[in-house]
């Protein structure tokens, strides 16, 4: 029973089952309390001025008419939704109201000046009302969920009474089912709407809180919230995050092994080459090349899957404080912000980031190195522009291969490992982050970093 009760609850079918029962049933009342009350009343208020003239005449005719003609006149009168009756008196309920006697008294007749002077009583009726107010062969006419009543004193000190549709429309079988259709679709829209947020609501929560999460945190899990289907599907998810978790991990360890074993050859390399320094020095600069190697494949190999605890970092403040400190000169260009934009990050790794970007700008660039930096409508972004040649559009993607180089040599002035772009990369998707390439108009190229945001904390 409880198990029944908690699906029933956290289902997505069961919900769109119960919001559809829910809505229909909501429909249903509301047309059963239109059906008990009056309420037409303030949707079509013309009833009385369309019929001023009709119920004038009908006066008129009744007063002027033998009484064996009085049924006959008044079953000529009945229809359209509308019906009349002689009564005694007035009925319980009718009041003498001035405003609904002048919209009475406003007909486009002359007949309608016999009013004048005579004592109207006026009030509103539901179906379950208009039997005690009405005969039931009066009342097979009448069509409206509610009506209007008119009451007219007669000369003789009868009262002749009127059941009225709220408008005359209503008493016409094509605009009645216009009217109807028109509101199952309004109904059938706002139905769609519902369930349309009840479906899609947790799915934008999945997607918010693995947003968040990023694609390296593979020791962090998605919360298993909401709905039951919704659920199984991201334990499903984080089952697969934490097979990846140890994929990079593994592949981590594999490279670092590979890593000491070649620094340890290296270092017996440099032990016995300290004999023969002539020799020595010719090799040098292999080693120290290796050694670079070995350390950029190591960061690659690290980048996704951060090792360093996160911490609340405020990206314009980290901007900032970074260009203070590099030894390189930079213009930057971050105006002030009431508030920053935190995100959690690798400290580390974000410095390391934005040094490869630089670097790379000083290394292709022609001196100039640009560093912008402020919020979009969709998140913040850091921009490292530089003045150089840029790049072939074709080869903006692929200098983010691990050991792509468009600059073949190896000297020490512009040559490197080829993975600098490639750890930024990486080291970006760990925070949530993309970065791109493009040649900027005015010459020279920009690497953008953009932060969504959904990162923001």
């Amino acid at each position: 029973m409880t198990s029944a009760i908690r699906w029933l609850t956290s289902s997505i079918v069961a919900q769109v089952a119960a919001l559809t029962v829910g809505g229909f049933a909501a429909l249903f009342v509301a047309a059963f309390a239109l059906v008990l009350t009056p309420s037409l009343e303030w949707v079509f208020p013309r009833a009385l001025s369309d019929n001023s003239a009709s119920i004038a005449e009908l006066v008129w005719l009744i007063e002027n008419s033998p009484a064996e003609l009085e049924p006959f006149i008044l079953s000529a009168y009945r229809g359209g939704g509308r019906t009349v009756a002689i009564t005694g008196e007035f009925s319980a309920g009718l009041q003498a109201r001035p405003k609904l006697r002048e919209k009475l008294e406003q007909g486009h007749s002359d007949v309608a000046a016999r009013l004048q002077g005579r004592d109207i009583r006026f009030g509103t009726a539901s179906f379950l009302e208009l039997p005690r107010l009405f005969e039931p062969e009066a009342l097979q006419s009448v069509s409206a969920a509610s009506a209007y009543v008119v009451a007219v004193r007669l000369e003789d000190g009868r009262v002749l009474s009127f059941a009225l549709p709220p408008s005359s429309m209503l008493g016409r079988g094509r605009a009645g089912a216009l009217l109807g259709g028109l509101g199952l679709l309004f109904f059938a829209l706002a139905l769609s709407l519902a369930l349309a947020s009840v479906m899609l609501r947790p799915l934008r929560n999945l997607e918010r809180d693995a947003e968040r999460v990023g694609l390296a945190e593979t020791t962090s899990i998605i919360s298993e919230t909401g709905p039951i289907e919704l659920r199984r599907i991201v334990r499903a998810l984080n089952r697969m995050r934490a097979r990846l978790g140890g994929l990079i991990r593994e592949r981590e360890q594999i490279v670092a092994a590979i890593a000491h074993d070649v620094r340890t050859g290296l270092t017996r390399l440099r032990l016995r080459l300290d004999a023969h320094e002539h020799v020595a020095a010719e090799l040098e600069p292999d080693l120290r090349q290796m050694e670079l190697l070995i350390t950029d494949m190591l960061a690659y190999a690290r980048a996704e899957s951060p090792a360093a605890s996160r911490e609340l970092i405020g990206l314009h403040a980290f901007i900032v404080s970074l260009a203070e400190q590099s030894p390189i000169a930079l213009d930057v260009q971050a105006p002030p912000l009431t508030e920053d934009f935190v995100i959690a990050g690798d400290h580390v790794a974000l410095r390391r980031l934005f040094e490869n970007l630089v670097e790379n700008a000083r290394r292709y660039g022609d001196g100039e190195i640009r560093l912008v930096a402020g919020p979009t409508e969709d998140g913040f972004e850091v921009c490292v522009e530089d003045n150089g040649p840029g790049l072939p559009e074709d080869k903006l993607e692929e200098v983010f291969e691990p050991f792509r180089r468009l600059e073949t040599s190896r000297s020490r002035v512009t040559g490197g490992s080829g993975m600098g772009l490639g750890i930024a990369r990486a080291i970006a998707r760990a925070h949530g982050a993309t970065i791109t390439l493009h040649n900027r108009s005015e010459g020279g190229l920009a690497a953008r970093v953009w932060f969504s945001k959904a990162l923001r904390t």
